[in-house]
């Protein structure tokens, strides 16, 4: 419990900057929307092909962006990239900050098993990722509650945070599965979000050519899309691949970080 308290402490700061930084940019981006809503001269103009090349490249796809929720579902990815970058560097740096900080050798000389630090060590995180998921999901059904909302927004909102949940327990199992494994702990950070962001571009070509639609099973972008949360649309196969992407990760935590010998 002491350790959990501990990572929780050391990485307070970085979830209220993640999040209010977030939570600020989407009430800014209110007042846009209520500019153009209902506004028809506003709407045809988005309603031109190169607007929809645009939506499709960002994976809206054909939603009705005078909506709240359509609106959301267009700037979704401010939500879904900025989270998933958080969380894959909180699990990168919850782990290897131990031999950056030098205290490694305290750490893990202490009368707990290095199996019970890395337990709370995910545990903290895995909070930290679950806090900054509600804070900035529910501040968004909040700043957008006062416009004229429908059922249709608070079920897109209630999948919207699974699925930006899921993306988030994703990355943040992937830096910690990388922090595990690199002999050098200080690219675990940056190697993350290098195949965050370069699963990103795959998702924008993915969306942009039917021909690339292949590469939707490699992108995590693209298992819980803004429009399939507004169709309350799941699907099976993303499910599992989840799992076993996320099931990869906590396995190279607890098998590979074991074994490994620390820098001190």
């Amino acid at each position: 419990m002491n350790i959990i308290k501990h990572e929780l402490k050391a990485n307070l700061l970085a979830l209220v900057l993640w999040s209010a930084s977030l939570i600020t940019l989407i009430y800014l981006v209110s007042f846009e929307f209520q500019v153009f809503q209902g506004n028809m001269e506003i709407q045809e103009f988005m309603d031109s092909p190169l607007f929809q090349q645009f939506y499709g490249a960002l994976g809206a796809g054909n939603v009705n962006i005078m909506t709240p929720e359509g609106f959301l579902s267009l700037l979704s990815i401010y939500i879904y990239l900025p989270l998933a970058i958080h969380a894959g560097l909180l699990g990168a740096g919850i782990i290897s900050k131990e031999e950056k900080n030098k205290t490694a050798e305290y750490l893990f000389t202490l009368p707990v098993s290095r199996t019970r630090v890395l337990v709370a060590k995910f545990v903290a995180g895995f909070l930290y990722i679950v806090l900054a998921n509600i804070l900035v999901i529910g501040s968004a059904m909040i700043i957008f509650s006062r416009f004229d909302v429908s059922d249709n927004y608070y079920i897109f909102l209630r999948n919207l945070s699974i699925g930006v949940f899921l993306i988030q327990l994703i990355f943040y199992t992937v830096g910690l599965g990388l922090a595990s494994t690199l002999k050098d702990y200080k690219k675990s950070g940056s190697i993350t979000v290098g195949l965050l962001l370069g699963t990103y571009m795959i998702n924008v070509l993915s969306n942009m050519t039917k021909e690339a639609n292949f590469l939707r099973f490699i992108t995590p972008f693209r298992y819980f899309a803004a429009p399939e949360m507004i169709d309350n649309d799941w699907s099976f196969i993303y499910f599992l691949l989840t799992i076993i992407l996320v099931g990869t990760g906590v396995g190279s935590l607890f098998y590979f970080y074991r074994k490994r010998d620390l820098y001190i």
